[in-house]
């Protein structure tokens, strides 16, 4: 009956140890499979990582592609600017010279009108007409101070000599200016003038 039981007992013994050891064996697999699990874990974890590093660089570059294009866009935008002014600034300076040489032109013209009007003054009908009338106000002036200051004077056969002239032309503005201003000279000069303070003495 002990034999019985102590068989019984080393049998029992038996299958727990098989037991035991299936059961260090399944948690020793399911430790290596919690162990590969965690590494596949780690692993895409890391994959995702560095996708998502990935993802970022490659936005980052876009985003520099994009500011590099807006330059670009800018920079093309400056040029045809800057070509369209200098077009601009050469037609300008065409212009420039154009009228440079024009102006050129007119002031060699204007020279020349100047130094043959000067040249040819002395034929033209303004020269004879302010001289005349300088020649007949200067008359005229001194018939009248003789006139004022020798009333006993001959004046008729004067004036009867020296009629007052009568000139008409285009330039007559411009010789009545120079009249009024050589008579003025002229007063000063009978006024002033020692030959001419004798002759009225004299009288």
């Amino acid at each position: 009956m002990q034999l019985k039981v102590l068989g019984e007992f080393r049998t029992s013994m038996q299958e727990q140890r098989k037991l035991s050891a299936a059961a260090s064996k399944s948690d020793k697999e399911h430790k290596q499979a919690l162990e590969g699990l965690q590494a596949a874990l780690d692993s895409a974890h890391m994959a995702y990582e560095q996708m998502e590093a990935d993802l970022k660089k490659s936005d980052s570059n876009r985003r520099l592609l994009d500011e590099v294009q807006s330059l670009r866009g800018i920079l093309e935008s400056s040029e045809k600017s800057r070509k369209e002014a200098e077009s601009e600034v050469a037609h300008l300076m065409g212009e420039k010279k154009e009228m440079e040489e024009k102006l050129g032109e007119a002031e060699a013209k204007l020279k020349n009108a100047e130094a043959e009007f000067v040249a040819n003054f002395h034929n033209t009908e303004a020269y004879t007409n302010f001289f005349d009338y300088f020649a007949r106000i200067g008359q005229q002036e001194v018939l009248i101070v003789l006139r004022n200051d020798h009333p006993n004077f001959d004046i008729a056969s004067l004036e009867a000599r020296f009629p007052p002239l009568d000139v008409e032309g285009e330039d007559d503005s411009y010789i009545y200016f120079l009249v009024v201003y050589m008579v003025f000279i002229v007063m000063l000069f009978f006024l002033y003038n020692e030959p001419y303070m004798n002759l009225k003495a004299s009288y």
